[in-house]
């Protein structure tokens, strides 16, 4: 099952973490060949068995210079992947027709570990805002982010908000993802003003610590598995 995560040659280190590992696989897809790959990565996975916690997706990019989509992979690293093994053939033919769709190959694709994600309507709620952020003190950040994001819930309804911690590769000089979804990018914007308006949030800016805004880009969610 590893192969499947070769998106375009790219070479793979695998960590071991206590939360979910994500790996984000970044793509340029050639003007007008979009669908052929969705075609060719829902052709590819959508009638395999994934292990428990474990899930595929594709999503569009918008906003990210040289990135048009990314292929999202999460699970537990101890429980990874799928539950068969394809054959090199498979691989191969599956390489050979993403290569031909894409170009050139982004170079900040990355993995890491989910830190925290809320449950909600995914299938509502596709379009996503990712900031990028170096944060200078993850433990004082993490306490600061759990307590914004309880006293949101009224607020974010069923729309999923996380925080991911880049290992390797990923945007130059982030060390951090923050991630907060909506119905479309103007629902990802209301929800945020509302949310920038409160008392709490006024509390997380000043008790998280220092943080550099590094990079922001829009994800859309395609295929899901």
């Amino acid at each position: 099952m590893k192969k499947l995560f070769l998106v375009l040659g790219l070479f793979l280190s695998f960590g071991v973490s206590a939360q979910t590992s994500v790996r984000y696989y970044n793509l340029n897809v050639k003007r007008g060949y979009e669908e052929s790959v969705v075609k060719t990565f829902t052709n590819f996975v959508e009638n395999e068995t994934w292990k428990s916690g474990a899930g595929i997706l594709l999503q569009g990019v918008r906003f990210k210079n040289g990135v048009t989509h990314r292929i999202v992979v999460y699970g537990d690293p101890e429980n990874w992947g799928i539950e068969g093994e394809r054959t090199d053939d498979e691989w191969s033919l599956y390489r050979e027709r993403m290569n031909k769709y894409t170009h050139p190959n982004p170079v900040d694709s990355s993995m890491g570990s989910i830190i925290n994600f809320s449950e909600g309507d995914r299938e509502k709620y596709k379009s996503a805002r990712v900031y990028d952020v170096r944060v200078h003190e993850p433990a004082k950040f993490l306490k600061a982010w759990n307590k914004n994001v309880k006293e949101a819930k009224s607020i974010l309804g069923n729309r999923r908000i996380g925080l991911v911690r880049y290992e390797v590769g990923g945007t130059p000089g982030a060390t951090h993802g923050l991630i907060i979804y909506g119905e479309n990018d103007n629902d990802v914007q209301v929800t945020l003003r509302k949310i920038q308006k409160t008392k709490a949030f006024n509390e997380y800016i000043e008790t998280r610590g220092k943080v550099d805004y590094i990079q922001t880009y829009a994800v859309t969610t395609v295929k899901r598995f």
